[in-house]
């Protein structure tokens, strides 16, 4: 069981503590299985968080801080935590308390190159086989990763299972004879601090030059990354996303579920690619786009609406 004074380092100066002080909770659970012992949460965007909070089993609730007019009427057996971001703040309450990270230490089926660089406290898992490359202090490398000779990752990175990183890209030039020829594939890696990278993903080493994860990106599971692309900072990109080689991505770019990026464009930073999305044109900052073609969000939503007045046989 965990009090709340368990949880005040994870509280800001502003956060407000209000209620029962002597609450605990043992749980964490999604909305149909909270219970008494829960630590439960209201996201900010909650249609009617006051309802929500007077409805909850749990004892222990964090809340918006837009709640704070209806303080007067909380549940006094409860202990309600004001705060601005509660998603935030439950995240960090539940990686330090209920999530369970891998220990330190290289599983002994693991294949370690002889000149390989490992920093400190980095977990390597069963099978995984790595090549000549750095590893910085505090990476997690779960189960079954390849990453091959030249590719260097920084601190705090975490690389779920099956990823591959730094082989070959797909490159081919035609011979005299009308046949596929490689392509020299000879470039490198480099995954910068606090980056996420999921599950059976396939990051492909420069052809001459580098491929750059920037800090802080978060890549999900079943992404392929081409040759040469170069990711900035923050950005989230969703489960079945292809990057063809050659791209750059900016800063806090957010690309959707099994959208394709064309070879050799420009996205600019704060652009949002909703899923699904085909991106054949370089795109400027600060864009939001989506469809086959991708195109603006909003002349998209037009089109969608004159399509279907015309198909309803209304005027347009």
């Amino acid at each position: 069981m965990y009090s709340i004074k368990d949880i005040t380092k994870y509280l800001s100066n502003e956060d407000i503590v209000l209620g029962n002080l002597e609450n605990k909770f043992s749980n964490l659970s999604d909305v149909a299985h909270i219970n008494e012992e829960s630590l439960d949460w209201i996201h900010s965007r909650n249609r009617d968080p006051y309802q929500y909070l007077l409805n909850s089993k749990a004892n222990v609730i964090i809340a918006p801080k837009s709640l704070q007019s209806y303080s007067n009427s909380f549940p006094l057996e409860k202990t309600v935590i004001l705060t601005d971001n509660p998603m935030l703040l439950i995240s960090k309450i539940a990686r330090d308390l209920f999530v369970k990270m891998p220990e330190p230490g290289i599983h002994n089926s693991a294949y370690i190159h002889p000149e390989a660089i490992i920093g400190e406290n980095v977990h390597i898992g069963a099978f995984c086989c790595i090549g000549k490359c750095s590893i910085g202090a505090d990476t997690i490398i779960l189960n079954n990763v390849t990453i091959e000779d030249g590719v260097s990752i920084g601190e705090n990175v975490y690389i779920k299972n099956g990823a591959r990183i730094g082989q070959t890209g797909f490159g081919f030039v035609k011979n005299e004879m009308g046949e596929w020829e490689k392509f020299p594939q000879i470039g490198n890696v480099i995954i910068e601090d606090n980056v996420e990278i999921g599950a059976n993903t396939c990051i492909d080493r420069g052809a001459l030059s580098t491929t750059t994860i920037g800090y802080g990106t978060k890549i999900d599971n079943l992404v392929h990354i081409g040759h040469n692309v170069r990711i900035g900072r923050n950005c989230i990109i969703i489960c079945n996303v292809s990057i063809a080689g050659n791209c750059i991505i900016e800063d806090d770019v957010w690309i959707g579920a099994s959208s394709t990026i064309k070879n050799g464009l420009n996205i600019g930073s704060n652009t949002f690619i909703s899923m699904g999305s085909v991106v054949i044109y370089n795109i400027p900052s600060n864009s939001d786009i989506i469809g086959y073609p991708a195109e603006p969000k909003k002349l998209f939503v037009k089109k969608q609406a004159i399509l279907d007045k015309k198909l309803k046989g209304e005027s347009i």
